[in-house]
């Protein structure tokens, strides 16, 4: 028979700062108190920045939207709102950020010595924010909070309490660090319940606290500077699925404990939904299944540099997504439902921790 246990949340005010929470520990969306966030960033003097990755234009109704809803919150609980945007400068979501005070990081021109110029992607995107936070703009305050959400959120799901609740907890928790955002898709997540079940095959110590997660795709995600200078980074869309089998394995050594997870907490935001991507990919557009690639091949790189899983009798990671499939929607002269067989590249880079970089540890000289 099936067994259902009922997760617990923590209560902020029982537990006090300096309490140590079991790993990935609860928190329900109001739990902190804003006043108090308040105080403690302005008390302990902890910047803090919102960042919303962007494709492009097609992102820009929601994008504004978003940006609106979080206006109440600047100079008080957010210090400045940012962009990683993959467009040009040519676009109109820098001139609708232009109106609300919002600063635009060109994705395209990272700055970063060991990415070339044709690497793109919502990974690449972030990591390129936080080294140009670093390098540009003169942010070294371990402590500093980044909080990444994603630009496609749907209306009436986004309010305020998206960032008071996970940064209240990483400043109210002394141990916290990473404040993963979680929630209920009723109309979609759909990739994310095919990872809930895959994640279960796999029995291990380093991988079973994963099984508590309520959702592992979410982007977004807050944490401090000194996590997100210690964390690897995958190109594109293996970056959620690459932070947390990082802090998994423990590879991340935000403190010296050894216990990565320890220092993370989910935040429940109760539901969402955001723009579903195409549940087919095409000659011109990645879909769900290349999306899914990507995320699935991101989990088993660790494992195997783990030596959790072996790759050997000629069996090695590919880096194309080679599938049979039909033509979903008329295009290109095909109809719909054409037999075809798609091969497209499918590869993402990974990026070593930006801290190894030696232009990061002369600006951050805490780094260890």
């Amino acid at each position: 028979m099936p067994t259902i246990e009922m997760m617990a949340a923590i209560d902020p005010e029982k537990a006090g700062r300096k309490e140590i929470l079991p790993s990935l520990s609860l928190l329900m969306a109001h739990s902190m108190d804003r006043e108090r966030v308040e105080e403690i960033k302005n008390n302990e003097d902890i910047p803090v920045i919102v960042v919303f990755p962007t494709r492009g234009d097609e992102e820009l109704l929601t994008l504004e939207r978003e940006i609106q809803i979080l206006q109440p919150l600047i100079g008080r609980i957010i210090d400045e709102i940012w962009i990683a945007f993959g467009g040009s400068e040519h676009d109109d979501v820098p001139l609708m950020a232009k109106k609300y005070g919002v600063q635009v990081f060109y994705a395209k021109r990272n700055g970063m010595n060991d990415a070339s110029n044709g690497d793109a992607g919502k990974g690449l995107s972030m990591r390129g924010l936080l080294y140009h936070l670093c390098t540009a703009q003169g942010l070294n305050n371990p402590k500093a909070i980044i909080e990444f959400v994603d630009a496609d959120i749907r209306e009436g799901y986004l309010n305020p309490r998206w960032v008071i609740d996970p940064v209240g907890a990483i400043l109210w928790f002394e141990e916290i660090e990473v404040a993963k955002l979680v929630y209920h898709r009723p109309h979609g997540g759909r990739l994310n319940a095919f990872i809930t079940p895959f994640i279960s095959i796999f029995d291990h110590s380093s991988i079973n606290p994963l099984k508590k997660l309520l959702y592992f795709l979410s982007g977004e995600i807050a944490g401090t500077l000194n996590f997100w200078l210690s964390v690897p980074f995958k190109q594109n869309f293996g970056i959620e699925m690459k932070i947390l089998t990082s802090l998994a394995l423990n590879k991340v050594n935000l403190l010296a404990n050894g216990n990565d997870l320890r220092h993370v907490i989910q935040v429940f935001m109760g539901e969402m939904d955001h723009k579903h991507n195409a549940l087919r990919s095409t000659g011109k557009v990645k879909g769900l299944d290349a999306m899914a690639k990507e995320v699935f091949q991101s989990f088993l790189e660790d494992l195997a540099e783990e030596g959790l899983v072996r790759l050997d009798q000629g069996l090695i990671f590919s880096d194309r997504l080679q599938i049979s499939t039909v033509t979903p929607h008329a295009g290109g002269g095909e109809e719909i439902g054409t037999p075809s067989q798609l091969d497209i590249p499918s590869h993402e880079k990974t990026f070593s921790p930006l801290k190894h970089l030696p232009e990061i540890k002369a600006l951050c000289p805490w780094i260890k």
